[in-house]
């Protein structure tokens, strides 16, 4: 079977690895060059974890990409690509879904700890939490190099026998039941058996009915200068953090060169991925730095090293979308990874060759159906 994958983000990495492992021909096209500092797929790092709260879908499909990330580390001996500084939940103890999420790992198997806010505190003394707070620390878990991680799937695609080919596809004309071909702006043809967009923020400019289906979003990112002589906030003393106590979300990583990298997870104000990006403003900047200084004491006057400005290409509900176009059964539409989506690469490129081949079950939730209307988000 020939298979064209357009979009060589970490979806579309994994996908024509895995098609090119399994013996089908694969071209993957991008028009740049893979997780380039455009897509969805680029900057330092991307958290790993598998807390979902109530959504075993999700945390099962972690638990499964981690493995074959970490398989795929040890093949391509890049072990920088992930480091263990495992990763703490924070959230209120009356939070529903912090039990949840201890039952679902207790059923999966996944290690972790569970504390309260003393204990935390006594452990990592960097913080200063709420009292009332809870915590769940996967250790296992950790960070990902984003772009690095990326570049070595598809180095690795390519040297298997996947093609590589730049270009930029043009809008298909959907005219029939089946597409036979791609064509990129400068003429050329791509043609294949199936077709498989994992374009990130451009499937909308692709699919016109895409457009309240996937919405692209500004997200901001927060770099702060450490006190110098501190090794607190290292990888080897400081884990990862997602903080479920204040109205928005914050995470946020150990100093892993570039200073103490920190964002808020909630939709940013809508987002063109093709126009210029406008730097983060005093609004944004005070926002982190305030965050900051309450729950890091020592880092109250930090520095602000850098901004810098990413995207997330949402669905109505957070979850993933991985279905057939209504009109053309042979094109595949892989998105939505709505902030989410960089660990389950593997896990998504694994259900994409199922479905293609008839040899897996649909699920639902990935459907374009069931991302219908306003939905109100819901996965964390």
């Amino acid at each position: 079977m020939e298979v064209a994958v357009i979009g060589a983000g970490v979806f579309g990495a994994w996908t024509a690895l895995l098609l090119g492992r399994a013996g089908h021909q694969a071209t993957l096209i991008d028009r740049r060059e893979p997780a380039n500092e455009q897509s969805s797929s680029a900057g330092e790092s991307r958290v790993m974890r598998s807390a979902y709260g109530p959504d075993e879908i999700y945390s099962a499909m972690a638990r499964r990409s981690l493995q074959l990330w970490t398989s795929f580390f040890r093949e391509e001996n890049c072990p920088e690509c992930f480091r263990k500084t495992g990763v703490l939940w924070i959230a209120p103890s009356t939070e529903a879904s912090v039990e949840q999420a201890r039952k679902i790992f207790e059923r999966l198997g996944i290690a972790y700890d569970w504390a309260v806010a003393k204990t935390i505190e006594q452990r990592y003394p960097q913080f200063s939490l709420q009292h009332d707070s809870v915590g769940i620390f996967e250790p296992d878990a950790g960070a990902m190099r984003a772009e690095r991680s990326v570049q070595a799937v598809v180095a690795a695609a390519i040297r298997e026998g996947v093609r590589y080919e730049m270009a930029e596809i043009r809008a298909p004309v959907l005219n029939h039941s089946r597409l036979d071909s791609v064509e990129a702006s400068d003429g050329r043809r791509f043609s294949a058996d199936q077709f498989v967009f994992a374009c990130g923020s451009w499937l909308p400019k692709l699919f016109s009915a895409l457009g309240e289906v996937i919405r692209p979003t500004r997200q901001d990112l927060f770099y702060f200068a450490v006190p110098n002589g501190l090794d607190f906030f290292g990888p080897d003393a400081l884990p990862i953090w997602i903080d479920q106590t204040e109205a928005n979300i914050a995470y946020g990583f150990p100093n892993l060169g570039k200073g103490l990298k920190m964002g808020f997870h909630r939709l940013g104000p809508p987002f063109d991925p093709d126009e210029p990006r406008v730097l983060s403003g005093r609004e944004e900047i005070a926002e982190a730095a305030g965050y900051l200084a309450r729950r890091f004491p020592l880092l109250q006057n930090a520095r602000l090293k850098a901004t810098q400005v990413c995207h997330y290409e949402n669905t109505p509900n957070g979850d993933f979308l991985i279905d057939t176009h209504p009109q053309t059964r042979n094109v595949w539409l892989v998105g939505g990874g709505s902030g989410h989506g960089f660990k389950h690469g593997p896990a998504v490129a694994e259900y994409v060759l199922d479905v293609i081949a008839g040899a897996g079950a649909r699920e639902f939730r990935f459907s374009l159906e069931s991302k219908q209307g306003d939905l109100g988000r819901r996965v964390l």
